[in-house]
């Protein structure tokens, strides 16, 4: 037995068309898996929710790893904004790497958004990160957006 592959990071949103648009529209992913409403007893054993109803998207860079944007109607949820600090116990992050951390940070932090940094460049090779900065979606889920080096020829880090 093995894990083949990392295929999806879920986050819990609380409108899922406004989720959608802001990755879509304000960090420029793809939509790769439109809007669906799933139900029924193979939800119900997989979450361990009774009689749940879930709205869900997927959305990515295209390579191979998806964000599932997940919006859940019933049971009702907490709606409340997430605001453990990400060295909380069970908070997560997704690492993304982008062009221009710079001009990332500042697009981000003049929407409002709750921003860390700012981001200060280092002396750091692939693939450690010379740029990075953390930031949280309109929901709380926590975000990392990472500029590094290009890969060395024959590297298999990540």
């Amino acid at each position: 037995m093995k894990v083949e592959s990392l295929y999806h990071t879920g986050m819990v949103v609380s409108d899922l068309e406004a989720a959608v648009e802001f990755y879509t529209g304000t960090l420029g992913l793809a939509l790769e898996r439109g809007i669906a409403e799933l139900k029924g007893e193979f939800l119900e054993q997989v979450v361990g929710l009774d009689g749940v109803v879930l709205r869900m998207a997927y959305v990515g860079s295209g390579t191979g790893h998806s964000i599932e944007l997940m919006e859940y109607s019933q049971p009702p949820g907490s709606k409340d904004f997430n605001a453990k600090p990400i060295n909380s116990v069970g908070s997560a992050h997704v690492g993304m790497i982008v062009e221009n951390v710079m001009g990332w940070y500042e697009k981000l932090d003049g929407m409002g958004l709750n921003v860390k940094g700012p981001p200060v460049l280092r002396d750091a090779e692939y693939p450690w990160a010379r740029y990075a900065f953390y930031f949280q979606d309109p929901d709380g889920n926590w975000l990392e957006f990472v500029e590094r080096g290009p890969k060395p020829a024959g590297s298999t880090e990540n």
